[in-house]
């Protein structure tokens, strides 16, 4: 196998449905395989995605995707490595752009796009709304080192040799190992290599988002430093609400009352949140 397709799934078969009939039409010319990581105690297969050709289904309990990421690295017989997760949709030619744009550069990492989706673009919810402005900036995350695992190419080598996702991370274990990775190697952006993301539809979504992100910032930075914690906690707060304001002094009214909606409704849900992983409370893992 020349590519392995590495997807980590928790409770989410319906999604993984379309983006598995979204490989299956690639254009990509050379053998790959695509490896399913079950993150679920319950490792029951839908009937419905034993149709799919090149696709091997595993299971790793430990919570976690990155947990579920380095079983299928254990697993991947392809000397590079594709990432994607269960809810994206890749455009046909994304694994053809990123694998090539991989070979011809000496990037450890090739970081591709994540367009969002909405469900009626006419008529945009808060949850979507935030996320239009805040979901995936692949193009600015690259400019500082950093790739999400949403759409990342790698050899196996390069992953293997920084050892690679720290699987006691339920959050932020992408821009750790990217940053580590960033600092031998290149990470590059390549847009025509893309995959498409629904936009969060409901507050709730935007929440638990954000909570995991804050638990995986605190396993990673600040388990003994509270006060930094604190403070950076409360600096994201400041930076979204200065966020808001500006775009009200944009002219944009209704975007800005719309994620002002969501913030009336995040920023307690984040200050419980990090009152309670201090006082003890496990990190999310979704």
């Amino acid at each position: 196998m020349l590519v392995s397709i590495i997807i980590p799934t928790y409770k989410s078969w319906d999604l993984l449905e379309k983006c598995l009939s979204a490989l299956e039409s690639q254009t990509f010319e050379g053998d790959f395989e695509v490896l399913v990581v079950n993150n679920d105690i319950n490792n029951d297969i839908p009937d419905n995605l034993q149709k799919f050709k090149n696709v091997k289904f595993l299971q790793e309990v430990k919570p976690g995707s990155y947990a579920a990421r380095n079983k299928g690295l254990e697993v991947a017989a392809g000397e590079i490595i594709a990432f994607t997760d269960a809810d994206c949709i890749p455009d046909k030619d994304w694994l053809q752009k990123g694998v090539e744009r991989l070979i011809t550069s000496k990037a450890g990492i090739v970081a591709g796009d994540v367009k969002l989706f909405y469900k009626d673009a006419k008529k945009l919810t808060p949850g979507e709304v935030y996320d239009k402005y805040t979901g995936f900036d692949q193009e600015g995350y690259v400019k500082y080192g950093h790739c999400v695992t949403a759409n990342w190419f790698s050899r196996k080598e390069v992953l293997q040799e920084f050892g690679n996702f720290n699987n006691l991370l339920k959050s932020n274990g992408d821009s750790e190992l990217s940053g580590k990775i960033s600092e031998k190697y290149p990470v590059v952006f390549e847009p025509k290599a893309v995959v498409y993301h629904p936009a969060r539809y409901f507050i709730s979504e935007i929440i638990t988002k954000h909570n995991r992100l804050i638990g995986g910032t605190y396993d990673r930075k600040f388990r003994s430093d509270s006060r930094g914690f604190n403070r950076y906690v409360w600096n994201f707060i400041f930076r979204r609400f200065k966020f808001n304001a500006n775009l009200f002094r944009k002219g944009k009214v209704k975007d800005g009352v719309m994620i002002f909606i969501a913030h009336t409704k995040l920023f307690p849900a984040i200050l419980k949140e990090s009152r309670r992983i201090e006082k003890g409370g496990a990190t999310e893992r979704l």
